[in-house]
């Protein structure tokens, strides 16, 4: 059985980005990760079978968290979206769903239950115990206007050995939202102290013209709450995650191509490099970021020899927009995975070759 130990917790899904950024983490950083993973159709693929491939490509067999992304959208009929479709649904889709994960040895599964009868769950939980996995609960905020009720009413579910993932959804760091996770963790952990949970959410930015010229980072509001709480249930198994740097998948209409950008994680925060006045290109953002009095302390994984030889104008940097995402995604996975370490360590161990 998989331990849900004191680790990172990254959500992804399954878009290019994140799974070129965790393709080109080196395998001993994967390892402190138990990813969380949002399954969908890959790309185009008519199949299913394609969305297990390009994880394995990805993350590896190692152990994962699967559950399924009800940010996607399609109007397609390929077979593999009417598949996913058939997950969803709240009958028929929680058998197939458990068969899916069987199939898989290194698939924990999320139990379904939104919209899902007491004793579909109750099965499903039972066939998650009798795999010897680990299972987890996965409530979202988005789902739910009164999200602290909903979590409640499914502790009938969940022993000591049952992940509890909390994802408070899209949203900055606020006052009010620390409150009222601090409140649904008391009412956890006064259920059992020996609960294990995961604190996760997402504030990347949808809009990035206050960042012009670097006039301001942006804090990343997973990390901020979450040291708060943990240091009031510091005594509990509280756990970090974030959504590595991204956010739910989004279906605006927006159509306008991004100015040329380069996001650089810190530990807190993401710093912005653009200017629309001054219309950088990607290697003059890059430029910039490599001047940076952070940059002194960059790890040395792929994410930043890509920006390093973007910034000298080599033959195979940063090129495309998402090609800059899957960088910026690859860096945020191993400062967050080695967070708090008493020495990051800039040269991870595995095989990494300097791109320059």
């Amino acid at each position: 059985m998989t331990e849900f130990t004191n680790r990172y917790y990254p959500t992804v899904s399954l878009r290019r980005g994140e799974m070129r950024a965790f393709e080109k983490l080196p395998e001993s950083e994967k390892q402190k990760t138990l990813p969380v993973v949002l399954l969908a159709p890959w790309l185009n693929s008519i199949k299913f079978e394609n969305t297990f491939r390009i994880i394995e490509k990805s993350i590896g067999d190692q152990p994962i968290v699967v559950d399924l992304d009800r940010y996607y959208q399609s109007d397609s009929p390929l077979e593999s979206r009417a598949y996913f479709w058939s997950l969803l649904q709240p009958s028929e889709g929680p058998a197939k769903w458990m068969k899916l994960v069987e199939e898989h040895p290194n698939y924990i599964p999320c139990i379904q239950h939104l919209n899902v009868a007491a004793e579909i769950v109750e099965t499903q939980v039972e066939w998650a115990q009798s795999l010897g996995r680990g299972f987890c609960f996965r409530f979202e905020s988005d789902r739910h206007q009164d999200l602290r009720n909903y979590v409640l009413s499914h502790l009938k579910h969940i022993d000591d050995n049952t992940l509890v993932i909390i994802d408070f959804g899209y949203s900055d760091y606020s006052e009010s939202l620390r409150l009222e996770l601090n409140d649904l963790l008391e009412q956890l952990f006064d259920f059992s102290s020996e609960l294990r949970v995961v604190l996760t959410g997402s504030n990347f930015p949808n809009d990035f013209s206050d960042f012009d010229n670097f006039a301001s980072s942006h804090q990343i509001a997973s990390r901020a709450l979450y040291s708060e709480l943990k240091t009031q249930f510091g005594n509990y198994n509280l756990f970090y995650g974030d959504w590595a740097s991204t956010k739910p998948r989004a279906y605006d209409g927006r159509g306008s191509a991004p100015l040329p950008r380069i996001d650089y994680p810190t530990a807190s925060a993401w710093i912005i490099a653009r200017s629309k006045d001054e219309q950088w290109s990607l290697e003059d953002a890059s430029l910039r970021i490599t001047r940076l009095p952070e940059w002194a302390d960059r790890p040395k994984v792929w994410g930043t020899g890509m920006i390093e030889k973007t910034a000298l104008g080599r033959p195979g940097g940063i090129t495309t927009h998402p090609e800059a995402i899957a960088v910026r995604i690859n860096i945020h996975l191993f400062i967050q995975a080695n967070y708090g370490a008493p020495t990051v360590p800039n040269q991870p161990k595995g095989r990494w070759k300097d791109p320059i």
